[in-house]
């Protein structure tokens, strides 16, 4: 027998294994409730998972991969990673995590996962679990499904990441479509049109970037000037990094597009990995205000930095170099060369304003439109 993908639904008082679901002209079948707007935090808890088979650092890895997926067809609510181990069911905390059984009910013997839904008012979204069946075996893969009982971690958390959306299954609800939301799992490793249509008919979808960053030799001309000035300046020793200098420039400005683009520090650190490891799409969170243009603080910059430099080596298995320019290094110049250019600056001005702020500590005023 085929495994399924289950859910199990409750109520904010009681818990219900069945409930109605919502058909749509559009084949995809919804639950009839979803989130407030912003971000929806998955806390993953998922243990092990090292030397998967696509390349992610671990279970928890894998999942949040899936995230980011959907968080590219998503606009009034993103994906988040926490990292809480809490196990409560009902407790308004979404955990996600390999177990035995449903908080205490067996599993059935062809389930590999299955999703918790609480709402408010049956509309309202507060809670969903994502339990992962340890009965089964897990790895992460494209492709067919594998012989051996070894199930693909990602496509089954695309699924249930869909259920914690407010998606149901459309092949059980009268529908008869291509879609990773269907009951069945199948050799369908990505999200079809009919997934995207569902989720996005209870939350709108991403949107294309108002703003136009600078094209990447520039950013990387001046990130050369910026080599030069560490060498032969600061006389600065070299740093280890698995990140070579264009990796630095173009993910470091991938990731300063998503927070323009009103992506949380999380969402956008996992849109941008995404890209690198999955090819993920490239939509922002919502358009930039109009006025001045911030920036993300230097803290966050470093903190995906350091996950840039882990997918570097773990994902896409590059061998660790060195560099006269440290990550702090990278991403404080190279964030603030990108604020000039975005506040009216061309690029030998820009150029110019970051090297001689590194040389006297003088911040220079951005240019008049």
């Amino acid at each position: 027998m085929s495994p399924r993908l289950r859910r199990a639904l409750g109520l904010l008082s009681i818990v219900a294994l069945v409930a109605g679901a919502s058909q749509t002209a559009g084949g995809y079948s919804t639950l009839g409730s979803t989130w407030p707007a912003g971000t929806v935090t998955m806390h993953l808890s998922l243990s092990g998972g090292s030397g998967l088979s696509d390349g992610s650092a671990s279970y928890n890895a894998a999942v949040s991969s899936a995230m980011s997926i959907w968080n590219q067809s998503l606009s009034r609510i993103q994906f988040a990673a926490g990292s809480s181990t809490s196990r409560g069911d009902g407790d308004s905390i979404n955990q996600v995590f390999f177990d035995s059984t449903l908080y205490g009910d067996a599993f059935d013997r062809d389930t590999l996962a299955i999703t918790t839904e609480w709402t408010l008012r049956r509309t309202q979204r507060v809670e969903a679990d994502i339990i992962f069946n340890s009965a089964y075996r897990w790895d992460s893969y494209r492709g067919n499904v594998r012989s051996g009982n070894v199930w693909d971690i990602r496509r089954v958390a695309l699924h249930e990441l869909g259920h914690a959306l407010g998606l149901d299954h459309p092949d059980e609800n009268g529908q008869s479509v291509s879609a990773q939301m269907n009951s069945i799992l199948g050799n369908l490793d990505s999200l079809t049109a009919d997934d995207i249509a569902g989720a996005q008919s209870l939350y709108g979808s991403g949107v294309t970037s108002n703003i136009t960053f600078p094209p990447r030799n520039e950013p990387n001309a001046f990130y050369q000037s910026l080599l030069a000035l560490y060498r032969d300046e600061l006389r600065a020793s070299n740093s280890p990094t698995y990140v070579d200098a264009e990796g630095t420039v173009i993910w470091l400005t991938e990731y300063a597009r998503q927070r323009v683009g009103q992506c949380s520090h999380a969402t956008a650190t996992t849109n941008t990995l995404n890209q690198i490891t999955s090819n993920g799409g490239s939509l922002v969170c919502a358009t930039t205000p109009s006025g001045a243009i911030a920036f993300p603080p230097r803290n966050e910059g470093l903190l995906f930095m350091n996950e840039l430099n882990n997918t570097y080596r773990d994902s896409l298995r590059r061998s660790l170099t060195s560099s006269v320019v440290d990550n702090e290094g990278a991403v404080v110049w190279v964030l603030e060369y990108l604020r000039y250019r975005l506040n009216n600056c061309n690029h030998g001005d820009a150029t110019s304003k970051v090297l001689q702020q590194i040389r006297t500590g003088v911040i220079a005023a951005t240019c008049t439109a």
